[in-house]
């Protein structure tokens, strides 16, 4: 073993001449993932024992939603869009690799990345982002099966409960109960070993079922802190457990039901969906309940549930645990966290720890044929960004075949990979060059040996590796920075796989609709009426296909959503009483699946509506990106793209929860949805209208929407605007838009450094909005950037100043109505009391309201959520892991460590090293900024 391996690494070293190519220059890249023909590898795991009967096609899939009636859904939604539901991939599994992670180290005596900075971005981050946040819910949302390769949730917080821990309880019968004769998950320790397989410390309990429901097993997780959670199950199957066993998941926003074939996939981690909990509720808001109502005969298996991705726990005494969230870890610990043996995640040997990132190219594709049943179609699909020292540009594909990176298509694979592969290259091409670049570069099909795609690990589905872009050019990187290139290139996956499938099976091809982005909820008589217009369809469905039906979704909060409510038409009346609050989201449906929601839009039914709440909030683009200081990692300061803390879509409801606080009702709509005469101006006293950072690419109001607000102001009606950088943008615009600044927002652009800081302005109105601290993405909500800095212009007063200074934040004014222009995104003020105040305030002094609130006070402190990673430790006492040790300072000097088949920070790409260029370098400058339309509702994740 140690010889192929040194075999493959003095392979992957060798520097290949470029070569002329078809499509376009080729340059051979340091590989670092190249396995040889006649490489001798540790077998491979054999069948389940369970195993025992292929997949057929009258078997069930593995989980489906349902009605509490028991009648199937033909979609489900909810936000985010990690729901399995009904669609052209319904049958279809597709094991989903989003390449590298964090690794530990040996020779830098840390934890690193197996990719480094190059302009901003680092491949083991991008590819995670996307994938999370893109790939994976566009292929839930569409039917199929998704078993991915890293843990997909973002969130760092993890409860696992067992059988037989305190929060869990069984009810019914106690014939019906037994103890199972196989493991089942376990308590690791705290600092779970090399050689821990945690699917083999515990046991597990099983429940007859029934034609009814006689009997329940319920777990109860400790949610340390509101927020969406992924919700697993764990059980062992066997050919004598049901196919339908029951699952239902109590969340803040309701019940969501499924049925699960525990005849398959046991002895892992399997993914219901993804839900909105919160800390402190009862256990019918934060609960999973199985029941045993079955139309089989057999048992359901109880072993334990999680929520929540945590944080990593892998580690050793040296290094100790990543300390990061585990969804930047790799392969190789996610898949023993898993439940695989030891023959898939090391099969360099469980004490190799210098040879664990070669385990990790290997564990991926070892852990989809370990993963997959006999019969069970399947795909693998592998996310990667690309590098070359040369500046070459574009997408490539790789399927497996006996030659180095060279350019060749010697095909050797899988059957099916290569027409897999160039469907999806097809429609790659075809999506990139209509949004991204008319001349985009993507290469033919290729072949290579890399390990990752090798039938000798993964010898049971076609497989493809994808080089997306090159995230070592810098014209690539500026693209792979931008949100909306990544939900392109998602969307592009999504829909070359239902092309291949449908060729394939000799299907029509049904690609899922994009959402609305046009939505309005007004008061009606009786309750409220949502109401959107049908999404845009193209010439060359790049966008998916029609709608043919809608789901509208309702939340009492805007974070925690039910189970929808479908309609064929373009409206739909909820029947609510007077003084209830109630947001909306509506998807889109057909057969190929369903879309990501719409932004959300709500009201507040009251007899008179006074406020109408205006979401002009467009933009999404890497001006927008967090940076996060990684410097301990050698990685600098990259970009991250984090839908929740830039653009989500959820802004009304921050503004409808501060105009709902003082008793007002109120209606909203998208900008959209105004263009489109779903709403109007007439019949409000008060616009709110907010911008947050701005519409496509930072813009203010358009000309029609000026015209539309002067028209309302000086006719006596009173306007809320907020944006952080209208201003600026209004100032540098043509005549019509500076005289909107000066004239109705009565404000200029003014001198000075603003902060996340703001105060009232002593002795002006709101003195008493002491200590508004604004967003910076990682307080819970949208970070604002940079806001402008105002000075009042002629009738205008500043009311809000940067604390400590003379720099005005807002300013109040009455051109007609009253005018408030905040230059600070209301939904950006941490403090939702603080919200109510500033808005409480300005309604006060609209007459909206009989009196101003009260000034608000001291917040009380959030509540303790405990360590990151909670379950009930093995002695049966309650007691949590306590949070990872620190990691050790990195050595003072910069170490090349060189492994079998690796380069340490030494090689960007699937497998590519660009040497010298390649290592970890921030750019400091933004050169080039890529400004795309936020594309309505696109955001999947939320913190709703």
């Amino acid at each position: 073993m140690a010889r192929s391996l040194l075999l493959a690494g003095l392979v992957s070293i060798l520097v290949l001449p470029s070569l002329a190519w078809a499509d376009g220059p080729f340059e051979e890249p340091l590989d670092c993932g190249l396995e040889p023909p006649g490489a001798v590898y540790v077998p491979a795991p054999g069948p389940k024992p369970y195993e025992v009967t292929p997949w057929s096609a009258a078997e069930p899939p593995l989980v489906r939603r349902e009605l509490r009636d028991g009648a199937t859904l033909s979609a489900q939604s909810g936000l985010p869009q990690t729901r399995i539901r009904v669609g052209a991939l319904s049958g279809k599994t597709v094991y989903l690799s989003p390449g590298h992670g964090f690794y530990r180290s040996p020779t830098l005596r840390r934890w690193a990345t197996q990719r480094p900075n190059t302009f901003d971005v680092v491949e083991d981050l991008i590819s995670a982002e996307t994938l999370n946040q893109y790939l994976m819910p566009m292929l839930m949302s569409a039917g199929a099966m998704v078993v991915p390769l890293r843990e997909p949730d973002l969130n760092a917080r993890m409860v696992i409960v067992n059988n037989g821990d305190p929060n869990y309880a069984e009810v019914g019968p106690a014939a019906l109960f037994s103890t199972a004769t196989v493991p089942g998950w376990g308590p690791p320790p705290t600092t779970m070993g090399n050689n821990v397989r945690p699917f083999d410390l515990g046991g597990s309990r099983l429940m007859t079922a029934e034609a009814t429901a006689t009997a329940s097993a319920t777990w109860v997780p400790r949610v340390p802190a509101d927020g969406n959670y992924h919700v697993y199950i764990a059980y062992s199957a066997a050919a004598s457990r049901v196919s339908n066993a029951h699952f239902v998941v109590k969340h803040a926003g309701g019940e969501s039901h499924f049925r699960v074939n525990q005849r398959r996939h046991g002895s892992t981690w399997v993914l219901l969906g993804r839900f909105y909990f919160k800390a402190g509720e009862s256990p019918e808001k934060g609960a999973v309940v199985a029941l045993n109502d079955s139309t089989e005969q057999g048992t359901v298996s109880l072993d334990a549930v999680r929520i929540g991705g945590g944080t990593g726990f892998i580690g050793d005494a040296t290094m100790g645990s990543s300390t990061r969230p585990r969804y930047e870890e790799c392969a190789r610990y996610h898949t023993q966290f898993n439940g695989a043996p030891a023959s898939v995640f090391a099969p360099s040997g469980v004490n190799a720890i210098g040879n664990e990132r070669n385990d990790d190219v290997t564990g991926r594709s070892r852990f989809a044929a370990w993963d997959h049943e006999q019969g069970e179609d399947a795909v693998y699909v592998a996310w990667h960004t690309n590098a070359s020292g040369a500046n070459v540009l574009g997408t490539e594909g790789y399927v497996y075949g006996p030659n180095p990176v060279n350019g060749r298509l010697e095909f050797t694979g899988v059957p099916g990979s290569d027409v897999m592969g160039r469907a999806l290259l097809a429609e790659l091409n075809r999506d990139l060059r209509a949004t991204v670049d008319p001349n985009w570069r993507t290469a033919s099909l290729r072949s290579a040996n890399f390990g990752e795609v090798n039938p000798a690990h993964n010898p049971e589905m076609p497989s493809i590796l994808l080089e997306i872009a090159y995230h070592d050019a810098e014209v690539d990187a500026v693209r792979l920075r931008e949100p909306n290139f990544r939900y392109v290139a998602a969307r592009a996956i999504l829909q070359g796989l239902v092309k291949y499938f449908a060729t394939r099976d000799g299907q029509e091809v049904h690609l899922p609709p994009e959402p609305p982005s046009a939505v309005a909820a007004r008061n009606v008589a009786g309750g409220v009426e949502v109401r959107w217009a049908a999404p845009a369809t193209d010439a060359i469905d790049l966008g998916g296909h029609a709608a043919t039906s809608y789901r509208v979704y309702q939340s009492e909060d805007g974070l925690s959503w039910d189970e929808g409510t479908e309609t064929a038409d373009t409206s739909l009346n909820f029947p609510l009483a007077t003084g209830t609050t109630r947001y909306f989201r509506v998807a889109a449906l057909n057969a190929g699946g369903e879309s990501f929601p719409s932004d959300t839009v709500g009201a507040r039914v009251g007899t008179a509506p006074q406020v109408l709440i205006v979401n002009a909030f467009d933009r999404l683009d890497a001006t927008m990106n967090l940076r996060e200081d990684l410097a301990r990692f050698d990685l600098g300061t990259p970009h991250r793209v984090l839908l929740e803390a830039m653009n989500d879509g959820s802004s009304v409801r921050r503004h409808g929860a501060a105009v709902a606080r003082h008793e007002v009702a109120f209606d909203s709509a998208t900008s959209e949805a105004i263009a489109a005469g779903l709403a109007s101006f007439t019949g409000y006293g008060l616009i709110d209208w907010f911008t947050g950072r701005g519409g496509v690419g930072g813009a203010g109001p358009t000309r029609a929407e000026q015209v539309a607000l002067t028209t309302f102001v000086t006719g006596g009606g009173h306007l809320l605007f907020s944006g952080s950088n209208v201003a600026s943008r209004l100032a540098a615009g043509d005549t019509d838009d500076q005289a909107f600044l000066a004239n109705i927002l009565r404000a200029a652009v003014g001198n000075g450094t603003s902060s996340l800081l703001v105060e009232g302005q002593p002795g002006d109105w709101l003195e008493a909005a002491t200590g508004l601290v604004l967003e910076d993405g990682t307080r819970g909500g949208l970070a604002v950037g940079s806001p402008d800095v105002l000075a009042p212009a002629a009738g205008a007063t500043s009311v809000l100043r940067y604390t400590g200074t003379e720099l005005s934040a807002g300013v109040s004014s009455a051109p007609g109505g009253q005018v408030l222009f905040l230059t600070v995104p209301l939904e950006g003020v941490v403090s939702p009391l603080r919200r109510e105040y500033v808005l409480g305030t300005f309604l006060a002094r609209a007459g909206l309201l009989a009196a101003a609130p009260s000034a608000p006070g001291d917040e009380p402190p959030p509540p303790d959520p405990g360590p990151a990673n909670q379950w009930t430790a093995a002695t049966g006492n309650d007691l949590r892991p306590p949070d990872p040790p620190p990691p050790p300072p990195p050595p003072v000097t910069y170490v090349v460590e060189q492994l079998p088949q690796f380069y340490e920070q030494g090689e960007s790409g699937c497998g590519c090293g660009a040497g010298a260029g390649s290592t970890a370098v921030t750019w400091l400058v933004l050169l080039v900024t890529v400004q795309l339309r936020r594309p309505r509702g696109r955001a999947p994740l939320s913190k709703r």
